[in-house]
């Protein structure tokens, strides 16, 4: 168990582009909070001391699956190096 759930910010899709299923520019900064007692849920804080409250899970996020990075392999996201570092 990697022990960490990954969640991300999310940005607003600017009001003259159209919605698409494969919409990544809505994946903000990626950042590791604890898990919930579940083990597969974010806790309400990142690492970081941000809440979790308007954060959406890292898609591919399994932080059950033992010997895993923290964070989900998401092409071309930000990782919060402040995240980072606690793990």
């Amino acid at each position: 168990m990697n022990g960490y759930a990954a969640v991300h910010e999310v940005v607003a899709r600017p009001p003259h582009r159209p919605a698409s299923p494969t919409d990544r520019d809505r994946v903000g900064t990626v950042h590791a909070a604890e898990t919930d007692d579940s083990g597969l849920r974010a806790g309400p804080v990142t690492l970081c001391g941000r809440s979790t409250a308007g954060m959406q899970p890292a898609p591919g996020d399994r932080p059950d699956a033992a010997g895993d990075a923290w964070w989900p392999q998401i092409s071309g996201v930000r990782i919060c190096a402040a995240c980072d570092r606690e793990t």
